[in-house]
């Protein structure tokens, strides 16, 4: 052993622990000098002879009838430092009450060493009736190891959970499988998450065990060597099995010698810990993207390996003997059975470019699936391809060609990424696989991300998602060839890691890949623009306000035609639906139909002029007028017209006819001084809480730390103050994951919202925390856009998305004595990106120096 077990007998829970203490203490020292097999295989050393010795000190060896059988990931042998301690005191007959109580004692005295133990009783006939009815109890069995007392009746149970009835190997299989199955649908069916779990993730450890369990059920195979050399694997998979192995035990090693307790789980704060234990190291978070670009490529290759060879063992050793239907598809590819088979074994070898027509047929065949044969063939020629697929002429033409081919991203790229063959086309697909960025906007690793986007665009032509998406379902199915959106899909993001702009750089390779595959040059053009401006209409519709005619005229600027706003709206919204789950609402669909139709307008009209949202506002008042009527028959033109004249010009141009004719409805006839009013009915996309009162000091401090304090999201605040100083305010709310807000949560929010402004004193900010929050570091960044305008003044912040920023920032309006017109609120992962419109106490843009004041204190005040 490594580090002996020595402790002095008698054994007491003391000596134990600090013996457990000084193990994890040389472990800690000596993590980098020794294999993490070496350390594992010790530490299982150690509890083996810990556990033997109390077994003779407690006399259980006098005994025959009862023997001690390590079961689970201890009989496996892989006893990690926090690793519960599984074992099965078998018995012969039923226990004496004497022996109950030395037994209850050897498993409290383990409970009294701080380990987390796992233990059971049974006799030889309980294991078969609990084994033959619970998978999970017949697979600890399965991996039964004998530690001590009657090794007789322990090799009985051996037979007894080697026999073809107790769980035959298909029940097993597929039991097993199902496990699998429902795993990976908890983690979303994929590896890649930001805060990963070890053992569960999809190619995580658990599936490594399925191979495991599926051999030794098959062939008694207890290790990877083992199982290779029964045949149940190829040498390459071997090794790569083995590599990936490694660096998971090592990471999971890691993690639990830096935690108190039982997880597998890397979260950020672990992630830093775990890299540097790792020796991970580079500016910045580079150290930990490293080291989870490594975790991540060694998960993406054990579920590949590991499914391919479950299908292998299906196909081979589960399928029934049944007619086999044989259909041709040419001269080197066949379909048997619905399974994608080759003709000629050295296909591939010969003639690489074919790899691609297994995608083709891919899409061609709904139904079908490649053959495991097919795709051991497939990956050893990809370990052998002498050049890169991109070069052969033949392979570009296969490959545009699938680009046109129905379902071409589900059926054809998703598979391909899969097992290695975008990185094997691509020359810079290899940098971007497995890549993931150190934040909490992105949850997905590039390569995963880049191919959500192109199935996002993909799904926009199902008829089920043209409720969510109705104009991007719109427009999608309107292109007669996708493959230019496809292909920018393709390369938004695949100069990220490289440092530098990667849009910039992204367009740079988009246009050399386009040259190299045929395309003119307008269509190249089009392609290297959409990559380099791909985040521009995110951040013009969320960042910038729409409704100023001039942030119109400049995005269309920039776009120039229509078809170039078409593409890249589409891609837009697949990028930010790609990117976080939580991130699309119906409030952000709004935002982005707006600015498309407002854009669309600017195109029809001319670029000679803005747009006149005169007439937009009249159209708004307009339509209105015809909602009240419908809705209250007996309303009083008059009144409205009064109430309306109140309003400024623009809370008819930034409200929608139903916020308008909402709004009016509750006023109409209110004799009051605040109204508080939490709807889903007035707003597109959004929950409005739309407050009406005479204006007040600390108004917005009031509101958004009150809805702060209550656990919602803010995306738009709008700021309307009448001719006689009474406020109409309308802010746009969800609930933190997107939903609109329930009724009973409206009510709540109406309640505190009213009280706040009833009170004469600001509130203090909403005081909580976020664990994710507490790893990452945003440096403040006060930005003002457009510094010749005269009348208003454009700010964007940058910051840490804390608990109260929007409260601290209202307070800092306050005491420099500026009134906000308009906010748009942005969270993207840990970052705040939130833009205002500010005047200053004389109703005019800020001058120079009180733009530089008011970045001094938001600097000084917001860390």
């Amino acid at each position: 052993m490594l580090f002996p077990f020595d402790i002095p007998s008698p054994l007491t829970p003391s000596a134990v622990k600090i013996q457990r203490e000084n193990l994890k203490q040389f472990e800690i020292a000596h993590f980098s000098q020794y294999s993490v097999f070496e350390l594992i295989e010790n530490r299982t050393n150690f509890y083996d002879a810990l556990l033997k010795q109390l077994w003779s000190q407690m006399a259980l060896d006098k005994y025959p009838q009862i023997s001690l059988i390590a079961v689970g990931g201890y009989g496996r042998r892989e006893m990690f430092p926090l690793s519960d301690l599984d074992f099965l005191v078998l018995t012969a007959q039923t226990l004496t009450t004497e022996v109950e109580e030395k037994i209850g004692q050897f498993i409290q005295f383990l409970w009294d060493c701080g380990f987390e133990v796992g233990h059971s009783v049974r006799t030889l006939a309980q294991c078969e009736t609990e084994g033959r009815e619970e998978i999970t109890i017949a697979t600890n069995l399965l991996e039964a190891r004998f530690l001590a007392g009657n090794r007789p009746h322990f090799e009985a149970l051996c037979e007894l959970v080697k026999a073809d009835d107790f769980w035959s190997k298909e029940t097993f299989f597929k039991a097993k499988v199902q496990e699998q199955t429902e795993r990976y649908q908890r983690y979303h069916n994929t590896s890649y998450n930001l805060e990963p779990d070890i053992k569960y993730s999809p190619g995580g450890l658990r599936d490594l065990h399925l191979l495991y369990w599926v051999a030794l059920r098959h062939t008694g195979a207890q290790t990877l060597e083992a199982i290779l050399q029964s045949g149940f694997i190829y040498p390459q998979e071997y090794q790569q099995l083995q590599e990936s192995q490694a660096f998971l035990f090592k990471v999971r090693f890691a993690l639990h010698l830096i935690l108190k307790r039982y997880d597998n789980r890397l979260l950020f704060d672990r992630q830093i810990k775990v890299s540097e234990l790792l020796g991970f190291k580079g500016e910045g978070n580079q150290g930990v993207e490293k080291m989870m670009k490594q975790f991540f490529l060694s998960l993406q290759r054990i579920s590949l390996i590991s499914n391919l060879l479950i299908q292998h063992y299906r196909e081979h050793f589960l399928s029934p003997h049944y007619d086999v239907f044989i259909h041709q598809l040419d001269d080197d590819f066949e379909l048997i059975n619905d399974r994608l088979c080759l003709r000629q074994p050295n296909l591939f070898f010969e003639q690489p470019e074919r790899i691609l027509d297994v995608f083709f047929y891919l899409t061609r065949f709904e139904q079908a699936t490649v053959h495991s044969e097919t795709l051991r063939k497939l990956r050893l020629a990809l370990e052998r391809l002498p050049q890169k697929l991109c070069e052969i002429p033949a392979a570009r033409e296969k490959f545009l060609r699938l680009l046109n081919q129905k379902n071409a991203i589900s059926r054809a790229f998703v598979p391909m990424h899969q097992y290695g063959v975008l990185t094997a086309y691509l020359p810079q697909w290899q940098a971007i696989e497995g890549l993931m960025q150190f934040d909490l906007f992105h949850i997905y690793t590039v390569d995963e991300h880049t191919l959500r986007v192109m199935l996002k665009l993909e799904s926009f032509l199902l008829e089920e998602n043209a409720a969510e998406h109705p104009l991007c379902h719109r427009l999608f199915s309107q292109f007669s060839d996708r493959t230019l959106l496809y292909v920018a899909a393709l390369f938004h993001d695949i100069a990220k890691g490289r440092g530098g702009d990667h849009a910039e750089l992204g367009a740079i390779d988009v246009a050399e890949f386009a040259q190299l595959h045929g395309f003119d040059r307008r269509e190249t053009d089009t392609l290297s623009w959409l990559v380099k401006a791909h985040l521009l209409m995110s951040i013009t519709a969320q960042r910038r306000d729409i409704y100023d005619p001039e942030v119109v005229m400049r995005f269309a600027e920039e776009v120039q035609n229509q078809v170039r706003l078409d593409y890249l709206t589409c891609l837009t919204v697949a990028d930010i639906c790609a990117t976080n789950g939580t991130l699309w609402n119906s409030w952000k669909r709004s935002l982005f139909s707006s600015l498309y139709h407002f854009t669309q307008q600017q195109f029809n009209q001319g670029m000679v002029e803005l747009l006149d949202y005169a007439e937009k506002s009249e159209e708004n008042r307009r339509l209105s007028w015809q909602i009240l009527q419908a809705s209250l028959p007996d309303i009083s033109e008059k009144t409205v017209h009064l109430l309306w004249a109140r309003c400024p010009e623009e809370y008819f141009l930034r409200n929608t006819p139903k916020q308008i004719a909402g709004h009016t409805a509750l006023l109409v006839d209110f004799s009051g001084e605040l109204l508080v009013k939490v709807s889903n009915e007035f707003s597109l996309g959004g929950t409005e809480a739309f407050i009406y009162c005479q204006d007040q000091p600390h108004l917005f401090n009031k509101v958004v730390s009150t809805i702060g304090a209550k656990k919602f999201s803010i995306h738009d605040a709008q700021i309307i103050t009448t001719q006689d100083g009474y406020v109409f305010d309308s802010f746009i709310i969800t609930e933190l994951n997107g939903d609109l807000v329930k009724a009973d949560r409206r009510r709540e929010l109406e309640s505190a919202l009213t009280k706040a402004l009833q009170s004469e004193k600001p509130l203090l900010p909403p005081v909580s925390s976020n664990r994710q929050l507490q790893h990452f570091t945003v440096k403040t960044d006060v930005r003002f856009l457009h510094e010749n305008k005269t009348e208003q003044t454009e700010m964007e912040l940058i910051a840490l998305d804390k608990p109260g920023l929007l409260a601290a920032l209202s307070q800092i309006f306050n005491d420099l004595q500026l009134n906000l017109l308009n906010a748009k609120i942005t969270t993207v992962g840990e970052k705040a990106e939130d833009f205002f419109i500010l005047k200053n106490k004389e109703n005019k843009a800020l001058s120079l120096q009180e733009r530089e004041r008011l970045r001094q204190v938001i600097e000084q005040k917001i860390k």
